[in-house]
């Protein structure tokens, strides 16, 4: 008699084992802390403050019955739905079931979003990687408010991981690459620059399918919300972001930065959009070398984070790109494959979006930022000037690399 097959790691029941495993401690965790990240929520009965999550629903609802999404408010916060309009065709699964239901789906699919981006960068599997998600949703305030706020970041962070960053034990592609990085513009237009990183490694197809996936579904969204999408794109052309202003410190871009220091003018407004689209460039050069180099996932982390950077408005829960480039200087950290300076400069940048100290020290709200003294000041600013200096750093000593190796090289080979 044969001995019976045995079980291996790569089993359909082994698998769903250790994702459960590495899913069921971190989603557990932030259902119990879910009511007490946004303010308003209670404990018992269950009740969180997804106060973004309710925009969603209230949206799609209001488009299923012929309204006009942009004009749905939430009651008590007076929020907007921001995002274009296939975003709300892609939330339609909101309008129908209990709301309390989908607080819960939606906390597990930006838990699982999350755990999916920590493997993709490197962490170990089974419970170091579930001890590891519970870590993040404690301690890593972008991925802690988003989950709070019932956003979508961390989904979007997880559609162009999965694009560029293979799973480590291999998988089965169900999509062209590029498609997810196209769909991720599509909902929020920041992702986008991650075309020009694809562009910039020469991964020419890549790129055309991400723009393709972008074109196809704007185009589905204009086809179901015509009088919207034009709504939408045109009131971004003229600068409409339906958000407050950007002097607000939760506001962690370069913009936010220059509107608190400098003043929020029109050309200080423009130069400032100037500075931003810079670094969105020099992130993409610096991203390039370092993917090159063997750093791909640090690559990545860099155009993330300068997405951030580079967006008008940034809150603080968009950050969630500090979740990968912290595995990033882990992973290099523990091979000594980087400079020290640099692990210590991303380390504190890292530390600073995690704990989130703007908020936490600051007074903010009906223009208190304008106020400031030189500290206040320098904490509100310090995150995103720290990012500044890290990419300008890394782009000079990428230039002066590049000048000692020509300089060396033999004049034949010039």
């Amino acid at each position: 008699m044969s001995a019976a097959p045995t079980l291996t790691t790569t089993s359909p029941g082994s698998r769903v084992r250790r994702w459960a495993v590495e899913l069921l401690p971190p989603f557990v965790v932030a259902l119990l802390v879910l009511p007490f990240v946004i303010s308003g929520g209670r404990a018992w009965p269950w009740v969180p403050a997804t106060i973004d999550l309710d925009v969603y629903v209230l949206a799609v609802r209001d488009m299923l019955a012929g309204g006009n999404i942009y004009t749905t408010q939430s009651p008590g916060y007076g929020l907007f739905f921001i995002y274009p309009p296939v975003a709300a065709v892609l939330m339609t699964p909101l309008a129908f079931g209990p709301y309390a239901l989908w607080q819960v789906l939606w906390t597990l699919a930006g838990v699982a979003a999350q755990q999916s981006v920590l493997r993709r960068c490197g962490a170990p599997r089974g419970w170091r990687l579930a001890l590891l998600g519970v870590v993040v949703v404690l301690a890593v305030e972008p991925i802690r408010t988003t989950l709070g706020y019932g956003q979508v970041n961390t989904f979007l962070m997880f559609l162009v991981v999965a694009d560029l960053l293979p799973d480590a034990e291999g998988e089965r592609r169900w999509w062209p690459r590029g498609s997810l990085i196209g769909l991720a513009a599509a909902i929020k237009l920041t992702p986008a620059l991650f075309v020009l990183l694809l562009l910039a490694l020469g991964r020419r197809r890549p790129a055309l399918v991400a723009i393709a996936s972008f074109l196809a579904f704007t185009v589905v969204g204009a086809i179901a919300q015509p009088a919207r999408t034009v709504e939408f794109f045109g009131g971004l052309a003229m600068g409409d972001t339906r958000t407050a202003g950007p002097i607000y410190v939760g506001n962690q871009s370069l913009l936010g930065v220059v509107a608190r220091l400098l003043g929020d003018s029109r050309p200080l407004t423009l130069a400032g959009l100037a500075l931003a689209g810079v670094v969105a460039l020099l992130s993409v050069v610096v991203a390039r070398h370092w993917w090159r180099a063997g750093h791909p996932v640090f690559a990545v982390a860099l155009v993330g984070m300068a997405t951030c950077l580079a967006s008008p408005l940034s809150w603080t829960h968009h950050h969630v790109w500090v979740v990968v480039l912290a595995m990033a200087l882990l992973t290099a950290w523990r091979d000594g494959r980087m400079p020290r300076w640099l692990l210590a400069v991303g380390g504190f940048w890292v530390l600073w979006v995690s704990i989130c100290l703007p908020l936490a020290a600051l007074p903010y709200g009906q223009d208190a930022e304008r106020s400031y003294g030189p500290l206040q000041d320098l904490v509100g600013s310090l995150g995103p000037l720290t990012g500044l200096v890290l990419l300008v750093v890394l782009a000079v000593r990428q230039l002066r690399v590049s000048r000692s190796a020509a300089a060396a090289a033999p004049v034949g080979s010039r």
